[in-house]
């Protein structure tokens, strides 16, 4: 029987070796992770935007992001650390830039204040 951590350490590799061949110019690397993490970060940007349209640009932006500035990604975390980080500062980006503020909530339903999230991005 394999050990019970192995799917986390293959997953963990073949993010690595996806994000990698993205850093050499190969676009279906790079597609995979978005069809990976998609879905994750739509969550989390429409958590943060309450808006469906805000989250789906957010998404955009993220992604976009992370691919422009796939050299300075340094490997020292997992790839989708870097890419919720970057998906956060998106969505705390366009709360700012909102006349009526977003109304991000933690886990026990309070709201969050934005100096606990927000960072230059």
């Amino acid at each position: 029987m394999p050990p019970i951590q192995s799917k986390g350490v293959e997953t963990v590799s073949d993010e690595l070796a996806l994000v990698r061949a993205a850093k050499r110019g190969d676009m279906g690397a790079f597609e995979q992770l978005v069809k990976r993490y998609d879905r994750n970060i739509f969550r989390i940007a429409q958590h943060i935007t309450q808006n469906r349209e805000d989250a789906e640009d957010v998404v955009q932006d993220a992604f976009l992001k992370s691919f422009q500035n796939l050299e300075q990604f340094q490997e020292q975390s997992k790839f989708y650390t870097w890419l919720v980080r970057i998906a956060v500062n998106e969505s705390m980006k366009t709360c700012r830039r909102k006349t009526t503020p977003c109304r991000a909530k933690s886990r026990t339903g309070r709201p969050i204040r934005s100096s606990f999230i927000s960072r230059k991005s």
